[in-house]
């Protein structure tokens, strides 16, 4: 396949070369004028099959929808992308309260700012909360899934309190008491009855 300077090179040529087309010629013009046209065709069958080439190539390579992303990505269906979500944001949780736990005196001002961005991500737990609780079809689970996720949310924007003033005592309690309402409302997906 040529260059692009080579076309480029080639495409001016062939437009000077038309300019001359009825100018009186001699045989030395008239070869040059054989050669580019000759080079014309090479060019339009090499852009048509280059253009057929890149378009089922890019027809072929495309992948489907579900297959675009992969599973840390997003590429999950509705609901188990809810549901991975809310266990992330479960585990990440546990981890961010145990930091303050353990290391309160070495969280700055910054990390403090950063866990208040994070009681956003908790809250917007709650919204796919509310999208996995559509599939309970126990009408009393359902109650109480839904229940957890309001008091959830209510705990979530009661942390924010605790954080603004740097106080390790009540952001533990609160983080505790929001893990012991995700780990409620896990409970009411569960359709297996206790033995």
């Amino acid at each position: 396949m040529k260059s692009p300077s080579t076309l480029i090179a080639l495409t001016a040529l062939c437009q000077s070369a038309s300019t001359l087309a009825f100018a009186p010629s001699s045989t030395g013009e008239r070869a040059s004028r054989t050669r580019c046209e000759a080079s014309r065709r090479d060019f339009l069958s090499t852009a048509v099959a280059t253009a057929g080439i890149a378009a089922s190539s890019a027809t072929l390579l495309t992948p489907l929808p579900g297959a675009a992303k992969g599973l840390g990505e997003g590429g999950l269906p509705d609901g188990a992308a809810q549901f991975s979500r809310v266990i992330k944001v479960k585990a990440q949780l546990k981890s961010v309260a145990k930091r303050v736990a353990e290391q309160p005196d070495d969280i700055t001002k910054e990390e403090w700012d950063k866990i208040d961005d994070f009681l956003r991500t908790v809250y917007s737990a709650g919204n796919d909360m509310k999208v996995i609780s559509k599939g309970i079809f126990d009408p009393s689970k359902k109650e109480k899934a839904d229940e957890d996720i309001k008091l959830l949310q209510k705990v979530v924007q009661a942390a924010q309190k605790p954080v603004a003033q740097k106080d390790v005592k009540g952001f533990s309690a609160i983080a505790s008491k929001a893990d012991g309402l995700f780990d409620d409302f896990l409970d009411q997906l569960r359709d297996v009855p206790d033995e």
